[in-house]
């Protein structure tokens, strides 16, 4: 279970030339070099800057993705399926449920904290086909989860998806009070998530 790091926004074949990457290689380096591109200018950052770290021409990035709103929710998607993919793991251990669940909590939340990509980039594109599907598959992901520890008598029996959803969001607000702050407002989520008695 694990969502790589920022820093890992990098291509699998750096030294190949453009032209000798397949379709499949190209779209995966257009998506690293956006990757890092927005992480590091924002995402009003130019298309020809991603071009330029891509090592391709800004025609190439279009014929992949037909408009930056599509590069955008390509990224979005690409993170919700490491969220789903992070979270159906963790729902098919045979036991330990609620404890696969703050590890997965504690994963995502870190990682925010060093790449707060997902939170603008996906109210950016929220409305996009590829988005909406991904996020559904990710809560059923995240729903099988809370279901297993629900079903080990850990998590209270009211705990949703929408409860994560806020807690994402409330990380994320307490970084800029406190660039730790994170953690604190974790702890307390998590403390709250417990069931009593």
């Amino acid at each position: 279970m694990s969502i790589p790091p920022a820093d890992t926004w990098a291509p699998a074949d750096p030294e190949l030339e453009w032209v000798a990457l397949s379709a499949e290689a190209k779209r995966e380096r257009i998506l690293c070099a956006a990757g890092r591109i927005f992480v590091r200018d924002g995402l009003d950052a130019p298309m020809p800057a991603v071009a330029a770290a891509a090592g391709a021409g800004v025609a190439s990035i279009y014929r992949q993705f037909p408009s930056k709103h599509d590069l955008i929710a390509a990224l979005v998607v690409r993170r919700l399926d490491q969220i789903a993919d992070a979270a159906a793991t963790a729902a098919a251990r045979e036991s330990g449920h609620w404890t696969a669940l703050i590890e997965m909590l504690w994963m995502i939340v870190e990682h925010q904290a060093g790449d707060d990509f997902l939170g603008e980039a996906r109210t950016m594109v929220i409305d996009h086909p590829d988005v909406i599907a991904a996020t559904e598959r990710t809560g059923e992901a995240i729903e099988q989860l809370l279901a297993a520890a629900r079903a080990e008598g850990r998590l209270r029996e009211d705990a949703t998806t929408l409860d994560l959803t806020l807690l994402f969001a409330a990380t994320r607000a307490a970084r800029r009070v406190d660039p730790d702050a994170w953690r604190r407002v974790l702890e307390l989520f998590v403390d709250a998530l417990e069931r009593r008695g």
